[in-house]
């Protein structure tokens, strides 16, 4: 139960500070190139935060980003908005609980590093 819980939040801050990076990441370390969910047609955390802010990003979202100009039109609102704090936020959020859950284990190495593990997440930039 506790290994659940860890693994679902921990694996839940990875991918949104994976689509946080997306927008602003070191892209020669990222090992894919910038925007490149949104050139695959996913709206990712921060583009569905800030279609909240901006419902113009929805027409965007439903036609997955195809038209010319909707990849530099999304990335655009999406910068305006508070989008990628939102998902920053949410990524600190689910490491706090993964960190809840490993420090119900018995203190050891394994735990200490799997605690240090959801800092590491959250802090990474790539």
């Amino acid at each position: 139960k506790i290994a659940f819980a860890y693994g679902k939040h921990i694996g839940l801050a990875f991918q949104l500070v994976d689509d946080v990076l997306d927008f602003e990441g070191d892209f020669s370390s990222l090992g894919k190139p910038g925007l490149a969910d949104l050139k695959a047609g996913l709206a990712t955390a921060p583009v569905l935060f800030a279609a909240e802010e901006f419902p113009r990003l929805q027409v965007l979202i439903d036609r997955k980003f195809n038209e010319p100009g909707d990849v530099d039109e999304a990335l655009e609102l999406v910068q305006s908005s508070n989008g990628l704090a939102r998902a920053k936020d949410l990524a600190v959020a689910q490491a706090d609980l993964a960190l809840d859950a490993v420090m119900k284990l018995q203190p050891s190495p394994a735990r200490d590093a799997l605690a240090h593990l959801a800092y590491k997440v959250v802090v990474r930039k790539h």
